[in-house]
């Protein structure tokens, strides 16, 4: 059980790798994505926190809750210590967003085979819409939480062909 109702919660799915010349451009997308999801009642949007699209949508939902006031971002992390091995810029970046989105559930005290996926799973069975950044290919985390958001029935609205 959780204390964000599923019927007002989106998640975030996408690439690591989001080519530097459309982050920009990706961010401002994912704005009017979030702001929709906002007018069409969504409230809490959960962020897997790996670098990348992750990170960029958690970018993007923080910067709109000043508008959109009782808009709430929660980071889902697979692991504790998820960025202990990433470069020093990248590790501020995340320390950065943890210390300013509304909540933090920490899905395991340390790695194991698959926890990226029991992270994403978490995130579809707290959600009914999914915002991903998906190029289509059938393999990996990316895809794997796209199919498992369309079996379990939420709305799914993929930002690739839009930059």
């Amino acid at each position: 059980m959780t204390k964000y109702d599923k019927a007002v919660s989106v998640c975030f799915s996408g690439h690591r790798d989001v080519p530097f010349g459309k982050q920009k451009e990706l961010k401002q997308h994912l704005r009017f994505e979030i702001a929709k999801a906002y007018a069409d009642g969504y409230r809490c949007f959960y962020c897997g926190m790996v670098m990348g699209f992750d990170l960029l949508a958690a970018e993007a939902a923080l910067s709109l809750q000043s508008e959109l006031k009782d808009l709430q971002v929660i980071a889902v992390v697979p692991f504790r210590g998820q960025s202990d091995r990433w470069s020093k810029e990248a590790q501020a970046k995340y320390g950065a967003i943890l210390r300013i989105v509304d909540d933090v559930v920490v899905l395991s005290e340390r790695y194991f085979n698959g926890c990226l996926l029991k992270r994403n799973d978490y995130m579809v069975n707290h959600s009914s819409r999914l915002i991903a950044y998906h190029d289509g290919t059938d393999k990996g985390g990316t895809f794997y939480t796209v199919k498992k958001a369309g079996q379990n029935g939420l709305e799914v609205v993929n930002l690739h062909n839009s930059v």
